[in-house]
């Protein structure tokens, strides 16, 4: 009885555990650089953007600053903009119209992968709106 007890209780927490499709890599964040930074710069756009690891939670604050002078896009009241790579991304918008510079502050993460193992990654501007541009942001 006890041998059946102890097989039961194993097979109840195999499943337990393997319910569960988190892995190994993306819950353990112990000993990881603390803080990393992206940057990526073309002739209409120059994009810092870093990211913080705050004990298991993750932050970032982005920089982006518009060196171009197409008058259109400076007075659209906002643009879409997005950085990540094939595993996810995150976003926001902002407006050119008071200023070329947009600083997002820095902010929590949810949901987002800590990319301290990635050497680029994509910034996309527009996307969705009548004007495009991407640009590649490599590991500093």
């Amino acid at each position: 009885m006890k041998t059946k007890l102890n097989l039961f209780f194993v097979v109840i927490l195999v499943l337990f555990l393997g319910a569960t499709n988190i892995s190994a890599d993306e819950t353990n964040l112990f000993g990881r650089q603390k803080s990393i930074s992206f940057k990526g710069e073309n002739q209409n756009w120059l994009v810092v953007h870093q990211m913080y690891l705050v004990g298991t939670e993750i932050e970032y604050d982005t920089k982006i600053r518009y060196k171009g002078n197409n008058v259109k896009l400076k007075n659209l009241s906002s643009l879409h903009y997005s950085i990540g790579d094939k595993d996810g991304y995150l976003g926001g918008t902002f407006s050119l119209k008071n200023s070329n510079v947009f600083h997002s502050g820095r902010m929590e993460c949810y949901g987002c992968k800590y990319l301290d193992k990635k050497e680029e990654i994509t910034f996309i501007i527009g996307e969705w709106e009548d004007y495009e541009e991407s640009l590649t942001l490599k590991r500093e």
